[in-house]
């Protein structure tokens, strides 16, 4: 399968929110897709194959940190290699950036899994960060520059 990343643009939007609504209790809207298109901390890139949007990866860059927002992949595509294209990707438009962190659910199995694939290490815990339902969010690290 041929996966093409690219960054996101305005028409892509409502595809994010239709993909946010399957991977996320609470998924992001068209609006919020389009307002961190355009804010400029903010990089969000798209998986694309057969022409169709499967998925997308968020990330913010702040004071020389990344922080992965969500990532998501329509569900028949996952396990495909979309997930880490898109990791790949988005961690290459860190550039400058010494560490990426991000939360998971810890009931998430299947991202705790690639996450620790991919050299993520465990560094706590936020109570109660994830509603619908409450749950803990896992914190994670990577470090990218040494």
């Amino acid at each position: 399968m041929n996966i093409n990343v690219r960054q996101a643009q305005p028409g892509d939007c409502k595809a994010l929110a239709e993909i946010s609504a399957q991977a996320f209790s609470q998924p992001m809207s068209e609006t919020e897709f389009l307002r961190e298109l355009e804010t400029n901390f903010s990089r969000t890139l798209i998986a694309e194959t057969g022409g169709d949007i499967v998925g997308f990866i968020n990330i913010w860059l702040i004071s020389g940190e990344a922080d992965l927002n969500n990532i998501a992949v329509i569900p028949k595509y996952r396990r495909l290699g979309v997930g880490q294209a898109l990791l790949s990707h988005g961690i290459k438009a860190c550039d400058g950036c010494s560490v990426i962190t991000l939360e998971v659910r810890p009931s998430n199995t299947a991202a705790v899994a690639f996450y620790e694939k991919n050299c993520f290490k465990l560094v706590g815990y936020r109570k109660a960060f994830y509603e619908k339902p409450t749950e803990d969010a896992a914190m994670y690290k990577k470090v990218l520059v040494k």
